[in-house]
């Protein structure tokens, strides 16, 4: 009898269910819906809920080694889906184990405080990203990526007089200083001008695979095509694919759009 051994996911999705309630995002806060709930809680029990519906039924898993392109229209809940994953929002309902160590990016226009300098936001976030990094090793890795970044004398302006290009160069330097063990990457490349991206590339490229896995969010199909060995496609709020094959899921996205431009949808 031949025995075999599976190893543990990097990253397992079970079951997620996520939905905004639009009340709360038109500015009620939790003390007006609690405030609410004592003056009339029996109205406030039996109200329908202004609930807008986001992910639903969403499982997946990845392994040591995946490099996952999301892929679907905007709005379909990609950056949804890899925020709860990150521990930025809360779904419903589902399961999520991940490991430890999570960097994400989502805005390559994010600074800490927009009053500080680029260095200065550059060792904040640094400290966030890194948390396990000894003081002198943050400091190595921060001067590292300032030096990468190109900005010279910039570095001591403040974050607030940065174009869009320089936010970018900043944040991308030290978001890919060093590898971690999930990779959650948002249109990492927003922002940054061509000349950047050129010189951004093989950096990116090299704190991807050295990372244990990597969520990949991008309309940009020819580079999903270069660096992913899988896929996911939502559709709807739900899954229309999963797999190995990032070409398929390349076509049914396009196949999806399609028909939902046509119809209007």
């Amino acid at each position: 009898m031949t025995s075999t051994t599976t190893s543990k996911p990097l990253l397992e999705v079970k079951n997620l269910h996520l939905s905004f309630d639009l009340d709360l995002q038109k500015g009620h806060t939790v003390r007006d819906a609690f405030v609410q709930l004592l003056r009339a809680p029996v109205k406030t029990l039996l109200e329908r809920k202004n609930v807008h519906p986001v992910l639903e039924d969403i499982s997946f898993s990845m392994e040591k080694g995946d490099i996952m392109a999301v892929i679907g229209e905007n709005g379909s809940g990609k950056t949804s889906l890899c925020r709860c994953i990150a521990g930025m929002i809360m779904a419903q309902q589902g399961i999520i184990n991940k490991p430890d160590n999570i960097q994400a990016v989502f805005s390559t226009a994010s600074a800490i405080h927009f009053s500080l300098t680029g260095k200065e936001n550059a060792y904040l976030l640094g400290e966030l990203l890194f948390p396990s990094l000894s003081k002198r090793e943050l400091r190595d890795v921060i001067e590292e990526a300032l030096v990468f970044s190109d900005l010279g004398k910039f570095q001591e302006a403040p974050f607030y007089t940065y174009s869009k290009g320089m936010q970018a160069r900043l944040f991308l330097s030290v978001v890919t200083a060093r590898p971690t063990e999930l990779l959650i990457l948002d249109e990492v490349y927003d922002g940054a001008d061509e000349f950047f991206q050129d010189k951004m590339k093989e950096r990116m490229h090299k704190v991807i695979y050295e990372s244990g896995a990597v969520l990949f969010i991008s309309h940009n199909a020819e580079l999903l095509s270069q660096i992913c060995n899988k896929a996911l496609v939502i559709h709807e709020r739900k899954l229309a694919f999963q797999g190995g094959n990032v070409k398929k899921a390349l076509a049914l996205y396009k196949n999806l759009h399609r028909g939902a431009y046509k119809t209007g949808s």
